[in-house]
């Protein structure tokens, strides 16, 4: 399908930034991601992506293949008998390297040795734990590196994977970049005017742009390696954008929605660029859950899947032009760090629903118009829905049912506020 050679793969992740945040690929009237739109206009657009609300569970998702409601073991850990993308490819022959935030080895968590990464340059480590972005502090295969003050952490980050691209450009690999940006503190970036840390609003702008102006850096290092025609790069995000921000989304100003099972917490930007091999200018309206990366990745690499079970499935036809296997719906799960952040009407325990592009159930029994009510102020009473919205109400009653009922780990840890 790929022809003889494996093709290159490189999966980014940003931080904490909604899909509506100022892509101009989504619509935005100003756009802070002109690389990233270029790469939409020269790739594919997916339009109804969707990461978990919080970072730990995202990048759970989005490693495994996996619904947390199997898997999560709690904030800042991966459970260490999961298997991941980078085992995956690992064994069918590609050299596997991550840069940027981990956050998965805290107590009981994963180590990144033993995640299937064959080198890292990491913040957030047991041994990298300090600053990310000024000054920063980083495990480098295992060794903690402090950095100097007008050392600027995403730089590194880029620089890392950049080497390590350089220096495997003869056989297949995957580089996996979760990113730091832009996540809180909102600090300036080198291409701030000047270092103030009391604009929180501003510094994050700044910090979207070089969120962009990175990813920019590594699609400019394929293409100057020759490489950008053999590789495959995927770009998401792994949660909303910070509360304490305010945007502008279609037209209105909205403040973020992170850690908040709605549409602004959940819902990621999804972009695939692989020049002659995924149609230029394409967009696709099926619905692509996290889980769904893993099974990508092993069609994409040919790689077996792992001998677990999965929740995921391959969304690769619909980058190169094909129908696919598309989701009537996505299952999600939810074991909130933050219930203070939690509307009161889903209640106090581990949350789950069931959505595709226009309405949602929640585990409670809550319905809701998601295209005419993102906020989920006005559930649907079943008396007053409509035929089809009953035939969705009763579908996705039968789709929660196809799932566990619990996550196992948050009934063993007592439940509510235990992660």
């Amino acid at each position: 399908m790929l022809g003889v050679a494996k093709k290159n793969i490189v999966l980014i992740m940003a931080d904490d930034i909604a899909y509506d945040n100022n892509f101009g690929a989504y619509g935005a009237r100003e756009s802070w991601t002109p690389r990233l739109d270029q790469l939409a206009k020269e790739g594919i657009t997916f339009d109804h992506a969707y990461s978990t609300p919080k970072c730990t569970p995202s990048r759970v998702k989005i490693m495994t293949g996996r619904s947390g409601i199997r898997n999560y073991i709690g904030f800042g850990k991966l459970a260490a008998s999961e298997v991941t993308f980078a085992h995956m490819l690992k064994k069918a022959g590609y050299k596997t390297h991550v840069a940027g935030k981990w956050q998965l080895d805290d107590k009981g968590g994963t180590a990144t040795n033993a995640a299937g990464f064959d080198t890292w340059f990491l913040w957030n480590t047991k041994l990298g734990r300090g600053s990310r972005y000024w000054e920063p502090d980083f495990d480098v295969n295992g060794k903690r590196v402090v950095y100097g003050k007008d050392d600027y952490g995403p730089d590194l980050c880029v620089d890392s994977i950049l080497e390590f691209i350089g220096n495997n450009k003869g056989e297949p690999f995957f580089a996996y970049y979760p990113m730091l940006l832009a996540h809180g503190p909102f600090e300036t970036t080198p291409d701030s005017e000047a270092r103030d840390r009391k604009n929180p609003q501003k510094n994050f702008e700044d910090m979207v742009k070089y969120m962009d102006k990175c990813v920019g850096r590594i699609v400019d290092g394929l293409q100057e390696m020759g490489l950008a025609e053999n590789t495959v790069l995927l770009f998401c995000t792994d949660n909303g954008t910070n509360r304490v921000l305010t945007y502008e989304s279609f037209g209105e100003v909205v403040d973020g929605k992170k850690g908040v099972p709605h549409d602004r917490g959940t819902h990621s930007p999804l972009i695939v660029y692989a020049p002659d091999t995924v149609p230029a200018g394409a967009r696709c309206a099926d619905i692509i859950d996290f889980s769904d990366v893993l099974p990508t990745l092993a069609e994409i690499g040919n790689a077996k899947l792992p001998d677990v079970e999965l929740d995921g499935r391959s969304f690769w036809p619909q980058c190169v032009g094909k129908e696919g296997n598309p989701r009537e719906w996505i299952f999600q799960y939810y074991w909130p760090k933050e219930w203070s952040w939690i509307p009161a009407e889903l209640g106090e325990k581990e949350l789950i629903w069931v959505h595709n592009q226009s309405y949602k159930l929640h585990g409670n029994g809550l319905f809701y118009d998601i295209v005419n009510d993102r906020e989920e102020l006005n559930p649907i009473p079943l008396e007053r829905m409509t035929s089809e919205q009953r035939d969705l109400y009763e579908k996705f009653k039968e789709a929660i049912k196809t799932m566990p009922e619990t996550n196992l780990e948050y009934q063993k840890n007592g439940g509510r506020g235990a992660s």
